[in-house]
């Protein structure tokens, strides 16, 4: 029992850690990688586990391949997002897609949806002003400006291998192909661009933007400044590279794509080697080492999840996914504590991959939902109007999204596994 006071009352300390750290520290942002640190201890300590313990599921952060690997690749991620941002690409890419695209309904619902593939931080805040320029012209109110920014950017989490929350499924369920885990996932991500789509843009008028220039020069340039981002995926599937490699292959590529002055290369590189999400990404993992090493708690809750009655995991996993999401405004939360109990039963390998999609929804819909989340904060300052006339616009997807997963989960379940 102790086991699971650990677990409850650490839960219960982490978002009052997130709320009231920047009123201690005088403003200061919260350090997540740091709190979820704390958060793991506090599990460990209450639930029984001695320091020797501790100490090595502190140490298998760093030794462990498949851990190690995602840790590198956000180190990366980040270095790639900084030359990107830095030398202009992202801007290249919206002038050449406004030189190929005519509808400028077309282009609100693509350029969030670009920007949101590059790994760029505040990629939000970026897309921001091109998506409140078109909407206006769409005659959008702020609000629906909002949305469309924050759901037709959101699906890159969903398809893109090097995602920090594909890369971690990836790295706890070492079996699982996430090539199969991105297929199942596409289910999910036509009813977020559909539902988007006929939610807010859908009555728009079809306004036509004026064009000039070769389309064939703006194909091309959009095939080139996107090349550090889809190359990613040809080095790893077709070449084989692990993912660490084939990133880095992209980083190298980007030299030749920026143009002939190359003073400012170095730097912008070393300034995309934040910390943030590497000691986010150490905390999540430890805490999960922690929480597999509670063997009352992982035999009592893993039983409940992948137990006879399905309806048990059907309901618990949307319970914890919100229920930490909403809190912290992070996926990676929900996500490092369900994981570990589904990646630790004996199943087969394809019914993995459809409670890891059901996981990885649900701990979205948490995240992305959560008045904490980064994205719809900056959105909302961005485009000057009110939080709460926002979420009634999310309002009218809520339903498509909670109750679409459940049905996508129940078909996936009767046809794969």
């Amino acid at each position: 029992m102790r086991q699971f006071i650990g677990l409850a009352l650490a839960f219960i300390l982490l978002p009052v850690m997130l709320k009231f750290y920047p009123k201690v520290f005088k403003g200061k942002k919260a350090p997540l990688g740091p709190i979820l640190i704390v958060t793991a201890l506090i599990i460990g300590s209450i639930g029984g586990l001695s320091v020797p313990t501790m100490t090595d599921s502190f140490k298998r952060v760093f030794t462990t391949f498949s851990t190690l690997q995602t840790l590198i690749v956000v180190v990366e991620i980040g270095v790639l997002g900084s030359i990107l941002k830095k030398y202009g690409i992202l801007e290249r890419i919206v002038r050449a897609l406004e030189q190929l695209i005519p509808s400028k309904k077309a282009l609100i619902m693509i350029l969030p949806g670009i920007m949101g593939m590059l790994p760029v931080p505040g990629g939000a805040f970026l897309s921001a002003p091109f998506v409140d320029q078109l909407g206006t012209e769409l005659k959008m109110t702020g609000e629906q400006k909002s949305v469309v920014n924050l759901y037709f950017r959101h699906f890159a989490m969903f398809v893109l291998p090097y995602n920090t929350t594909i890369l971690t499924i990836g790295s706890v369920m070492s079996d699982l192909n996430i090539y199969h885990l991105i297929g199942l996932n596409l289910g999910f991500v036509a009813l977020l661009l559909i539902g988007a789509w006929f939610c807010y843009v859908r009555t728009a008028p079809d306004v036509k933007a004026e064009q000039s220039g070769s389309k064939g020069k703006a194909l091309l340039d959009v095939l080139m400044y996107m090349a550090p981002i889809y190359m990613a995926m040809v080095f790893n599937v077709v070449f084989g590279f692990d993912m660490y490699l084939a990133v880095f292959c992209c980083i190298l590529l980007t030299f030749f794509l920026i143009g002939k002055d190359k003073s400012a290369y170095l730097s912008s590189a070393i300034a995309g080697l934040g910390v943030d999400t590497l000691l986010m990404l150490v905390g999540v993992y430890f805490m999960q080492n922690v929480v597999k090493n509670l063997d009352y708690v992982m035999s009592s809750v893993g039983g409940l999840l992948v137990g006879d009655s399905i309806l048990t995991f059907i309901l618990i996993v949307p319970l914890i996914g919100l229920a930490f999401g909403l809190s912290t405004g992070i996926s990676m939360v929900p996500l490092g504590i369900l994981l570990p109990f589904v990646a630790g039963m004996d199943l087969p390998g394809m019914t993995q991959t459809v409670y890891a999609f059901y996981i990885l929804v649900w701990s979205f819909l948490g995240y992305y939902f959560s008045p904490f989340h980064l994205c719809q904060l900056l959105t909302i300052k961005a485009m000057g109007c009110d939080s709460s006339d926002v979420y009634k616009q999310h309002m009218r997807m809520m339903p498509v999204l909670t109750v679409g997963s459940v049905v996508l989960f129940f078909v996936y379940k009767m046809i794969l596994c």
